[in-house]
């Protein structure tokens, strides 16, 4: 084989090595900016929050509370109490529906903080049938005050401590429509919410009734 031929193999070998080099560096970038997009949202390009990822673990995972009203009407409230509902519906819903806490089974007696024990053991007395089905009352003495908590701690959660304050003393004042007089309306909204959990998410609702979750 002659010189000149042995160049032109070995130039022809070099440049399809480079070509073969920039196709996959080049699909491997591609790849990678498809990653990358993906984690930040899609083709948008646009970074979810974390409250935003939030509402969407909220929304796959649902209770029954997710399937009652969003809205109440507070215009019997007190003012200060007309303010932490509209605190609630501001902040609240940022990282799941409103609907949530206001149709929740959470009961916190509404009196002073030294005294929620008390008034509590008073409830047992006087409605028993509170304390019967924790899936459609839970009373406990600050039952609200940690949930509020706990979801000031969550990521992406914008809700100041005097915000807090409002939202908690809201969702406390807000028990009374659940108890006394109101008592058998409430069951039977409650009743309704889980039958309905029961009927569209079947594999949701057996997983919170084995929780005792409901």
């Amino acid at each position: 084989m002659n010189s000149s031929r042995v160049v032109t193999i070995i130039t022809f070998v070099g440049i399809a090595c480079n070509v073969a080099y920039f196709a996959v560096r080049g699909f491997a970038v591609q790849a990678h900016a498809g990653q990358v997009a993906a984690a930040e949202g899609g083709s948008g390009g646009a970074k979810k929050s974390a409250a935003e990822l939030e509402k969407e673990k909220a929304m796959q995972h649902p209770y029954p509370n997710d399937f009652g009203p969003e809205e109440l009407d507070v215009s019997g409230y007190p003012k200060n109490h007309q303010e932490g509902y509209k605190m609630l519906k501001a902040r609240c819903a940022q990282c799941h529906s409103s609907a949530r806490p206001l149709n929740s089974r959470f009961v916190e007696p509404d009196v002073a903080k030294d005294k929620k024990q008390a008034a509590v053991a008073d409830l047992k007395k006087s409605q028993p049938e509170l304390f019967k089905d924790p899936s459609i009352w839970q009373v406990e003495a600050n039952i609200w005050e940690r949930y509020v908590k706990r979801m000031m701690a969550k990521p992406g959660c914008k809700i100041d401590k005097k915000e807090g304050k409002a939202i908690w003393e809201f969702l406390v004042y807000d028990g009374k429509r659940k108890i006394g007089a109101n008592a058998g309306k409430w069951k039977a909204h409650r009743e309704k919410l889980i039958n309905e959990l029961k009927s569209k998410k079947p594999e949701r609702y057996k997983e919170l009734h084995e929780q005792k979750d409901l």
